[in-house]
């Protein structure tokens, strides 16, 4: 899946009741692809200090929505001044970002795979 990513995201603040990712979603995981993991760097360039993360990990991507086609994944990353994980989480629908979630929830999910993802942390501007 060709995932299109749009020049400007907003951040949304999570909302609500907080509860744990179906099984169905779970199962769902397939391993992110190049063009994900490079989309997702292209967006961020410019937004971020080139060379800041020293850990970056890109999530599988699930389907979140099967009647609505809403896939999703996160990243997560530590950085220089913060070495503790931070965790973001997108949504998308038909090639375009749906949300952008920073801490979301679901990024969490023990069940959740996780992939070394040396492209963000070599990024260039």
């Amino acid at each position: 899946m060709k995932i299109k990513f749009l020049a400007c995201v907003a951040l949304l603040a999570l909302a609500g009741c907080q509860t744990p990712v179906p099984q169905s979603v779970a199962d769902s995981q397939r391993p992110p692809s190049n063009a994900v993991r490079r989309e997702y760097v292209d967006a961020l360039r410019g937004t971020t200090k080139a060379g800041n993360f020293v850990k970056a990990e890109i999530s599988s991507v699930v389907l979140l929505d099967p009647k609505k086609q809403i896939y999703a994944y996160c990243t997560r990353t530590t950085e220089r001044a913060y070495p503790n994980w931070s965790y973001i989480g997108l949504g998308l629908q038909h090639n375009m970002i749906l949300y952008l979630k920073k801490n979301d929830y679901r990024c969490h999910d023990e069940r959740l795979r996780y992939y070394d993802f040396p492209e963000l942390r070599n990024m260039k501007y």
